[in-house]
């Protein structure tokens, strides 16, 4: 069996935003209930990335526990700890706030505290962080001096195996079941539309209950392998305390779920993006330097095909900030440029633009620090913690 999965291209770009700035917003309530929030597109900076990490770990010449390789996810918790987890070893690796290395979990396994492959999916309940394996459908409750707790399995059936990208308070976990098609029903030339379809998973009374959906890449089937069609990806979505929150298609908004229904939607009042011929060619551009060169010509191809969107998606992902802020990232073509954010405050109004360091991608957000993964010129593997400084 060839299994179909989803693939994005992840792109970043930046700016930066300010609570102080006066940002007035259109709000009104449509007639089946939907609260809309729409914020005027002004200049306005939230805030500031220092050029300079705070912190830096990993590197060429790194060894033991800052030797990184896929990393999964990092989260900051309360007191500042960086909890890393590390695709290649299967490890969860907690450092100080100032970067000593104070504990290691977990490894490559299938018993208790192991995994076969890791995510790291954030905190619940306090100070307790969850951990999820892709492979084996299973939670890892982690306290927080960073010691294994308890396992909890999804449980079994003929479907694919959830994959779990976020945990609510109670411990419920928000997932995606994968599509999976074989390859033996696809014909080349098919072209195969992707979906987001949304779960809440409660793994101890084996339950689950829809919580939203969007439309997802398109893929075109070779005959060979699956190629994305270019400027179709992944929605992004987030947890904002017991909502979800979505981003999906060309325009500037941000959906907002409650208990599987649409509740909300909030952006900024800004017209889709056209793709021009500077796209296509940063889009050429990184096909070269990151794909194989035997798919090159493949996913080149998929540059012309009629189905490739005439206009941009809005927005490439989402973040809830530890301090009750959404950032959404402005989606380029160009994924080692600058990344750009629309910042919302917890009234889902817009109140500014933060810019984030070229080649980094963030993971975490707090009142204080962006952390996320940095790469150097021989695509080594940096965790980097960043200061903001309020516009």
């Amino acid at each position: 069996m060839c299994r179909i999965t989803l693939m994005s291209i992840v792109v970043a770009v930046g700016l930066a935003g300010c609570e102080a700035v006066s940002t007035p917003a259109v709000t009104a309530t449509d007639s089946a209930g939907i609260l809309l929030t729409i914020s005027p597109d002004i200049n306005a900076t939230f805030a500031q990335i220092d050029p300079r990490p705070v912190l830096s770990l990993g590197g060429p010449d790194a060894l033991g526990p800052t030797q990184f390789h896929r990393i999964q996810h990092i989260h900051i918790d309360p007191q500042g700890r960086l909890w890393v987890a590390d695709g290649q070893s299967g490890e969860l690796r907690i450092f100080q706030p100032g970067g000593a290395h104070w504990k290691t979990q977990g490894g490559r396994g299938e018993g208790p505290g192991e995994f076969s492959r890791i995510r790291l999916l954030g905190s619940f309940r306090g100070d307790s962080v969850a951990v999820w394996d892709d492979a084996n459908g299973r939670l890892a409750v982690f306290d927080g001096q960073g010691e294994f707790v308890r396992t909890e399995r999804a449980p079994r059936s003929d479907d694919p195996l959830l994959r779990a990208f976020d945990v609510f308070d109670d411990g419920s976990v928000l997932g995606q079941a994968p599509s999976v098609l074989m390859a033996a029903s696809l014909e080349a030339g098919q072209i195969l539309g992707d979906s987001v379809r949304l779960v809440r998973a409660d793994l101890k009374k084996s339950t689950q209950r829809p919580q939203g959906a969007a439309l997802g890449p398109l893929w075109f089937w070779t005959g060979r392998r699956q190629i994305p069609i270019p400027f179709t990806i992944n929605s992004s979505f987030d947890l904002y305390d017991e909502s979800v929150h979505l981003v999906s298609g060309s325009a500037f908004r941000v959906r907002v779920f409650e208990g599987g229904r649409l509740s909300e939607i909030y952006g900024v009042d800004r017209d889709v993006r056209k793709v021009s011929g500077a796209d296509i060619a940063v889009y050429g551009d990184f096909i070269e330097e990151f794909i194989p060169e035997s798919q090159q010509d493949d996913y080149l191809a998929a540059l012309a095909h009629p189905r490739r969107p005439t206009v941009l998606p809005a927005y490439s992902r989402l973040l809830s900030a530890s301090d009750g802020h959404v950032w959404a990232q402005i989606y380029s073509a160009d994924i080692l440029a600058p990344a750009t954010w629309d910042v919302f405050n917890g009234a889902r109004r817009w109140v500014g633009q933060v810019q984030t360091p070229e080649g980094f991608m963030v993971m975490s957000i707090t009142e204080d620090n962006v952390a996320g993964v940095w790469r150097d010129d021989l695509g080594v593997e940096h965790v980097r913690v960043y200061r903001i400084r309020p516009g």
